[in-house]
Formats: structure tokens, C-alpha cells, sequence
């Protein structure tokens, strides 16, 4: 990706602190194909009038407005009726008789066992990729999120967030901001937290003044990107105006340049537009927010990648929570324990911890290399690594940082010696043995269906260097081309010195695909028939 091919860089580079995301139903729809309010009520207005293509007709022709809370009143009325004496239903009540005793409405029990069946759509190969460059996003480069929707989509992409069901629980927990879902409107795990018809939504608002305070320190503290909504939402307007009101105006213009909303345009675009926009609450009040209208949101979750937190969020977030236990009550804390700073498996064994990744006194101390220290040594053979150190020590917690993946054969083989002894499994196992485990879905699709014969036919349908990277996967000869794959890295890296660098926010598809034919320059080189067996590799042959 070239400089400045990115539209969202220049949005996002101002921005200091990662951001919230605030994800309403359309992200729901694009990935697991789940409907809206609206397209929600007629399923269920089918239901209590089977064969009706007109049913949410009418219940709307019953009430003023379009006054979607009221309409929803009606319907789970008549659904509940339904639902309590019809035949289709019979083994539904008796699974469900506890739970209605109690109080529970048939209708929110229905669609949240709607909801929590809902899975991620696995037909789009473009969709697939969105979500999985979201999952990278999910793991350093949001702080949290808010949600409306009832489904598990979020939990299941933001998997160590801890997650607040509803108005009730959000105000009366000790929330840290760091790493934490909250979902307003309630949850498809508990039916009784959905919020969706009218005597729901007039609590809630009753309410709203008090979640906008709630709310209103992640709104000052972080930049907030709106995802799945329409720009003319109510939930987000009535959210918004409550916020409004308890800032002044020099508070609001810093407001102003903290809010992103996002727009999918089903219309096609040459490229995003990205424009001011204000909401007028009345009154005189009012409030402006950067609007983005797109229809490819790789670009966006690409450029959010390029900011990241420095350490695991969710150890952040717990170091936060006890810290704060320990101020506010002077209650000492039952153990205290100083491990990896990367170490995700343990961190819920300690109530306080010390993240420590270097240090360097006595014969404890060891050096960890950046990443990009790594794939230049792999290109260049320029740094004089300590291989035990490197090995036992400093690789395992580097591998964490970085997703898994990174250049190891190298330094396994060095630290094999011919054999001598074998390098830690913890290691080891990221270690990747074939061309295929270097690329995605995608890209073997694109191998198959552009398959590219020679390195002289690369050279000359590749216009630019960038294009070469991006292309150089197609090659068939790959497996045998290590010299020119080394060739090219070498006269791009010594063109583009710290090209690799994480400080560099730039060319991040760049960078990846740079990266991914290291790993694999790597392997042809040190890996290839040639990294030695594990002990429990040698047992299963």
C-alpha cells in the first residue's frame, strides 16, 4: 500500500488514545445476517399472522407515528397469547415453565434463543477477511466497546473483554474501562435484559441521564467510532443529547474531534467520503462528529491496527480494577506475583501482577530483540543474537506480542546444534513446516487463480516494487526460488530502512505482506527439510 492509499491514516494518526467502538445492529447483519428492529418485528408479526405478507402492517396501522416501542408492545402481546396456549409451542413451555412462572415474557425468550443461534456468515470470502482483521483489532487496538445488539458476535471476536448486561449492571459495577463490553440493551444470554418494547424503553430513558454519566468518561477520555448504525438512529441521538448536556461548549468542541461516525453506503463508491456532520438536539444545542460513508471496511479496521496498546488490555484491566481495590478500600491483596508481561494464560491466577519483559542485572537478565530486529537479522544475517538467551528466554513472550508469528527457524537450528538438543516446544510449535500454514484462505484462492510461472513473468507484471511483494505468493517456483525472494528483500529493506519498524503507522499492508515473505525466506532457508524433530515428534513417527 503506497503513502497515503490508506483514506483512514490521516483520520486516525491525530487520534491519542485507542478508541471505543459504539456497534449497533448493522455489524450484526453484514457478519451473521441478523436483521433489524424493523425486518425482527415482521418475523414475528408473520408468525401471529402466518400467510400475511402485510402482519407488521398491521400492528403499525394501530399506533401513532411509527412509534416502533408501542408496536413492539402489541406484537409480543399478541405473540405471548400465541405462544402460551398454540400447540407449536407446546414443547417450548415446558422447557421454559420455570422461567414464565417468574415472569418471563414468551416473546424476549424467543428472540433471544433467536439471537444466541445466530453465527458468523462463512460464504463471503471478503466478510471472512473483515472479521478476521477485526479479531487483530480485538487483541491491542480498541479499548472497548458499547453495544445495543442482543447477539454473542462481539464476544465471541472480543474474546478477553469482560462483558456488563444492561442499564443496571453497567451503573452499579466497578467498570475500569480497559478491556469491557457493555451492552445496553440487554443480552440474548438473559432475556429478561433485552430492551425492545415500550414499557422497556421508557425505563431506560428514565434512566439515560444517568448511563450518559456513566458513559461520559469514556466519551472525554476516548475517541468514539459509531459501527452499524444510520446517522439518524434515536437510541444514539437520545444517548448523545444526554451527553450534550452535561458539557460545555469548550467541551463539546473537544467532543467534536473524538466522534467518527461510520455509514455503510449500499451504493457503490470510487473511494470513502469522510465529511463533517452535526446533530441538532433543539434548543440550541447541538453537536459535530467526523462521518465516514464506505462499503469496504478492511481499509478502516487496517488503519485502527496501525494504533495499538503496548501491553495485554486485559491484563491492563486488571491491574486497574485491583489497584483501585486496594485505594479505595486499604484492603491488602492476597498474592502478589511478577511474571511475563505476555504470559495471557496466568493472568487470572493473580489479583495484582508485575509485567516484566527485560531485565538486565546478574545472570537472570536477558535481552528481548524487537520483532523487526528479527526479520532484518533474517534478510541481513547482521545481529549477534545470544541464541540461548534468545531461545529460552526472550522468543516465547515475543511470539505472544505478536500474534504467533514470526521468523523461528533460524534460530531453532542454531540452537539445535547439529542436533545437540532440541529448542523449547513453547517455541517449536509456532514453527510453520509447509508454503500453505505462511497464507491465508485468501491468498491461496488468489494462487490458484492467478498462478504466476516464472520470476522473470513476477518482473514483468509487477509495475512496482510494492506490487512484487504483494504478488511475489503467486509465484508456482516459490519453494524454489529462496535466492530471488532473498534478492528482492534485501534491495527493498536497504531502499526502505525501518520499513518494518512498529513505530512506522504507514504502508501497513506493506509491511505484512514484507513480513510474510520473510517468514517464508526464513523457512526455505533454515526450516525446509531441515529444522530437526521434536522428541514428540520422533515418538508419533
Amino acid at each position: 500500500m503506497t503513502k497515503g492509499s490508506n483514506p483512514f491514516d490521516e483520520t486516525f494518526s491525530t487520534l491519542k488514545h485507542l478508541p471505543f467502538l459504539f456497534v449497533g445492529a448493522g455489524m450484526s447483519r453484514r457478519y451473521m445476517g441478523t436483521p433489524g428492529w424493523t425486518d425482527l418485528l415482521r418475523l414475528y408479526a408473520n408468525i401471529i399472522h402466518p400467510g400475511n405478507d402485510l402482519a407488521l402492517e398491521t400492528f403499525k396501522e394501530t399506533t401513532d407515528d411509527e412509534d416502533w416501542p408501542a408496536i413492539t408492545s402489541r406484537i409480543e402481546k399478541e405473540f405471548n397469547q400465541l405462544w402460551l396456549t398454540h400447540e407449536d409451542f407446546s414443547a417450548a413451555r415446558k422447557k421454559h415453565a420455570t422461567a414464565i412462572k417468574s415472569g418471563t415474557s414468551p416473546f424476549k425468550l424467543e428472540v433471544a434463543r433467536y439471537f444466541a443461534s445466530a453465527k458468523p456468515l462463512n460464504q463471503d470470502k471478503h466478510l471472512i477477511d473483515e472479521l478476521a482483521t477485526l479479531s487483530n483489532v480485538a487483541k491491542r487496538s480498541v479499548a472497548g466497546l458499547i453495544t445495543t445488539n442482543y447477539d454473542s458476535l462481539l464476544e465471541g471476536v472480543f474474546k478477553d473483554y469482560d462483558v456488563f448486561i444492561g442499564q443496571e449492571q453497567l451503573l452499579f459495577s466497578n467498570t475500569q474501562g480497559v478491556a469491557e463490553i457493555y451492552k445496553i440493551h440487554g443480552c440474548c444470554s438473559d432475556p429478561n435484559s433485552i430492551i425492545i418494547n415500550g414499557k422497556d424503553y421508557e425505563a431506560f430513558n428514565n434512566r439515560n441521564a444517568y448511563l450518559a454519566a456513566k458513559l461520559l468518561t469514556v466519551f472525554v477520555e476516548h475517541p468514539i467510532i459509531f459501527l452499524g448504525y444510520s446517522i439518524s438512529d434515536p437510541n444514539i441521538k437520545s444517548i448523545l443529547e444526554a451527553i450534550t448536556s452535561c458539557l460545555s461548549q469548550e467541551n463539546l468542541e473537544l467532543l467534536r474531534k473524538r466522534l467518527i461516525f461510520v455509514e455503510y453506503s449500499f451504493e457503490p463508491l470510487d473511494s470513502p467520503e469522510i465529511s463533517g456532520f452535526s446533530i441538532n438536539f433543539g434548543k440550541g444545542t447541538s453537536i459535530e462528529m467526523t462521518r465516514i460513508k464506505l462499503n469496504n471496511f478492511l481499509p478502516l479496521y487496517s488503519s485502527l491496527l496501525s494504533q495499538k496498546f503496548q501491553y495485554n488490555p486485559k491484563l491492563l484491566r486488571q491491574l486497574k480494577r485491583d489497584i483501585y481495590k486496594l485505594v479505595t478500600t486499604n484492603e491488602p491483596i492476597d498474592r502478589f506475583a511478577i511474571i511475563d508481561i505476555e504470559d495471557d494464560a496466568r493472568i487470572d491466577q493473580y489479583e495484582v501482577l508485575a509485567g516484566v519483559g527485560v531485565t538486565g542485572k546478574g545472570d537472570n537478565g536477558h535481552h528481548t530483540p524487537k520483532a523487526s530486529e528479527l526479520f532484518e537479522d533474517i534478510v541481513f544475517d547482521n545481529h549477534t543474537f545470544h541464541i540461548e538467551s534468545l531461545v529460552e528466554k526472550a522468543l516465547t513472550p515475543l511470539i505472544k506480542g505478536h500474534s504467533n508469528s514470526l521468523p523461528l527457524h533460524k534460530y531453532i537450528r542454531e540452537y539445535s546444534d547439529n542436533g545437540k538438543r532440541t529448542a523449547p516446544s513453547s517455541v517449536t510449535r509456532y514453527a510453520k513446516h509447509s508454503l500453505d500454514e505462511f497464507l491465508s484462505e485468501t491468498l491461496k484462492n488468489r494462487r490458484k487463480q492467478h498462478p504466476i510461472e516464472s520470476v522473470e513473468i513476477l518482473n514483468t507484471e509487477a509495475t512496482t516494487e510494492e506490487k512484487k511483494a504483494e504478488l511475489f505468493t503467486n509465484l508456482v517456483t516459490l519453494e524454489n526460488e529462496a535466492q530471488a525472494l532473498g534478492d528482492f528483500l534485501k534491495s527493498y529493506l536497504t531502499e526502505h530502512p525501518g520499513i518494518l519498524d512498529s513505530k512506522n503507522k504507514e504502508h501497513n499492508a506493506l509491511k505484512t505482506n514484507l513480513k510474510r515473505l520473510i517468514k517464508i525466506y526464513d523457512w526455505l532457508l533454515y526450516g525446509k527439510q531441515k529444522t530437526p524433530e521434536t522428541p514428540s515428534e520422533k515418538a508419533i513417527k
